[in-house]
């Protein structure tokens, strides 16, 4: 069984993270409840508190601050959660997914256990979708 790779169906806004922790939108865009990036991932409150609620291994959630420069209106509607589980595309084969595991690659994406992916397709975050293991990913057949 493999970790199941999970993304949002709303685009999202590009991020860039400030030296002050800040987060800064780097285009006029919606924010969407799932950001993932390079080097971190800002999801909605209700979320992270779902994924607290449930004990999700391996995981810190911290308060985050959205920044629009060009406004200068901050958003405190996200929180960033660290994820403490990595792996490298080569080890999704050997990688342990019992239990409930939200895991990143590359520190880029983000994956979760199938036991979380069930939790969370029965929940209220209908911008979520998932594919298994790494299908969809380029130059990759597992």
């Amino acid at each position: 069984m493999l970790p199941f790779f999970v993304e949002s169906n709303i685009p999202s806004v590009r991020l860039f993270e400030l030296s002050d922790g800040r987060f800064q939108l780097l285009e006029v865009a919606e924010i969407a409840p799932f950001l993932p990036g390079y080097g971190y991932l800002l999801v909605e409150r209700r979320l992270a508190e779902f994924l607290v609620e449930h004990d999700v291994e391996r995981i810190v959630c911290e308060d985050a601050v959205l920044f629009d420069r060009t406004s200068g209106k901050e958003f405190r509607t996200h929180v960033q959660v660290r994820v403490r589980q990595y792996f490298k595309s080569e080890q999704i084969n050997d990688l342990d997914i019992a239990g409930l595991r939200l895991l990143t690659m590359n520190d880029e994406y983000y994956f979760i256990s199938p036991e979380l992916k069930n939790l969370l397709e029965q929940a209220p975050f209908e911008y979520l979708s998932f594919r298994e293991g790494l299908s969809g990913f380029a130059g990759t057949d597992t």
